[in-house]
This record gives C-alpha cells, structure tokens and sequence, in this order.
C-alpha cells in the first residue's frame, strides 16, 4: 500500500484526496478511522491535533500502522476488528473517517449503522471512495480480470449510492467534494497538467472525479 505514495503518481493523489477529505472534515476530540489500514490518514488525524483511533480487520497491517505513529512521535491507539461489528461501547466518538474501506465490506448498511451507534450526536461521518462512474475504476476492474490485486474483490460507489448510505444510516446534513479528473497515467507530461485536468473536472463534471468524499452529521 504505502509504496503508492512513493510514486509521482500515487503522491499526488494522496495530496488531493487529502485536500478534498478536509475540505469536508476537521478532525477534533477522538476521531476513529475506521479501515486504517498501513494508518495513512489515521496519522493524518493525529498530525492535525486530535486523538486518533484506527480499527482494521488486519493485524499485520494495523501493527504496522502504529510502528509509523511510533516512528513520528504520535499518540495512536489501533484495534483489530470489523467495521460490522466494532468492539466499542456506544456515543465515543466525535468524528469517524472511512477511505477507500467501506469498498472491501460485504454489509455496507451494517457497517453504516454499526459507525453511527459508535458515534456521539453531532459528530461528523466522511466516507472517501473510488467513484464508479470514473475512468480510474474501470482501469482497476480490467486489470482485476487479468491479475490479482487489492482492487480485485472491491466494489465501487455512485455519489447517490454512498449519500444513500448515509441517509439511510441516520445521518444528515449531507455534503460532498470530488478530485482527481485527471487520467490515471504515471506520466510527467501528463503529472504537470493536473492542475489543467482538476479545474476543467471540477467545472464540467463536478461528480465525476475519480475520488469522491460525502460527509454527515449523526
């Protein structure tokens, strides 16, 4: 996973996602990151001052997670469990935070509800996902076809899907962003124009970014 961001490429993705996610969200009090994984955003969390949690199905990775906090002088605390079914009591968390996760789980609507029972009233869901409707999806489903990957198993989301989710989940006031209209090409020529791709994106598809984040307030 980490070697991504070691790419030009995967770089600046990161930095975009990055952008659109706290554009939405401003992580304050105890805030889960729910999916962790290696705890890319689970160290972006605490680095932005509030206390991070990060829960994965992995313990491999969520122990690699920590040794990163660890190597930065952070404050994380990591658990492994499922999203369906998470090992916390009721109203703990301000905020939850949920990037390119809620793709590999079989029960949405469960994990929806089960984040919603974890979070206190008035604390803010962000869901970041690969949006279906972009060409970088339908790169990762060709090339699933002819090798295995992460992405092999993954399922993507609609902008209508994942606010429907939320809604139904019991969260409102519901808010969007979308980066990354730009083709999904590790070119330097094609890298200085991202700018040119993301103001053009932005103004004629708005939707249709390969990235797309909704936020919700329980």
């Amino acid at each position: 996973y980490d070697a991504w961001y070691e790419t030009p490429l995967g770089s600046l993705c990161d930095r975009l996602e990055k952008e659109a996610i706290f554009r939405l969200f401003k992580p304050k009090g105890i805030v889960l990151d729910a999916g962790c994984g290696t705890g890319n955003y689970t160290l972006e969390i605490a680095r932005r001052g509030a206390k991070a949690v990060g829960i994965d199905s992995s313990f491999d990775m969520a122990l690699f997670a920590k040794r990163k906090g660890d190597e930065e002088g952070l404050e994380l605390s990591f658990v492994v469990g499922k999203a369906e079914e998470m090992p916390f009591k009721g109203n703990v968390f301000d905020g939850v935070l949920g990037i390119t996760a809620l793709c590999f789980i079989s029960n949405t609507e469960r994990a929806i509800i089960e984040t919603n029972r974890v979070m206190k009233n008035g604390g803010h869901l962000i869901l970041g996902e690969l949006n279906r409707f972009s060409y970088w999806a339908a790169l990762r489903r060709i090339k699933a076809i002819f090798k295995e990957s992460s992405y092999s198993g993954a399922r993507f989301f609609s902008f209508k899907r994942l606010k429907g989710l939320l809604s139904n989940g019991g969260f409102r006031d519901l808010n969007w962003s979308s980066s990354l209209y730009f083709p999904p090409i590790n070119s330097r020529f094609i890298l200085k124009l991202w700018r040119f791709f993301e103001r053009i994106g932005c103004l004629l598809f708005p939707k249709n970014g390969a990235f797309i984040a909704v936020t919700g307030v329980k």
